[in-house]
Formats: structure tokens, sequence, C-alpha cells
């Protein structure tokens, strides 16, 4: 049982490497398409000693118009006639 656990994860992890990572220029072409705009994620390393790394940009998540399109509510169906 533990090794089908194993190969479990291990399948999921080489899965995950499988995954191409986009570049922030491609993601703001891909976000740009669709309407939308880019979130880009700074971040930056420190060291224990205090010392703080480069900015580091990384592409967050494309804000699309349609992100924000709620759907209408369902119709209501009127109540049946009392007898």
């Amino acid at each position: 049982m533990r090794l089908i656990a194993v190969v479990a994860v291990s399948a999921a992890f080489a899965l995950a490497g499988c995954v191409e990572k986009l570049t922030l220029e491609q993601a703001q072409a891909r976000c740009t398409l669709q309407g939308g705009f880019l979130v880009i994620i700074h971040s930056q390393k420190v060291s224990k000693s205090g010392a703080v790394g480069p900015d580091e940009p990384s592409p967050g998540e494309c804000i699309a118009p349609s992100k924000f399109d709620v759907p209408p509510p369902a119709p209501v169906k009127p109540p049946a006639p009392a007898n």
C-alpha cells in the first residue's frame, strides 16, 4: 500500500515539473489578448543577515472583464394557487 502512495506522489511531482511556466512577457501578452490586465507579483529574498536580494517580478493572475460578469438570477416560479 505504501508503494502505491509513493508512486502516486512521484507521479504528481513529475507532472508538476512538466508544466511550462510562462515568462512575464508571455503572460502579459496572453492576458492582454483576453482584454484584461496582469497582476505582477514582486518578491525579494532576505538573508538572515538582513541583506535584500534583487527584485524578482513574476506573473500573477489575469484580471479580465469576464471575471466580473455575474450570471442572472434563476427565474422564480410563482406559487401555486391555494384552493
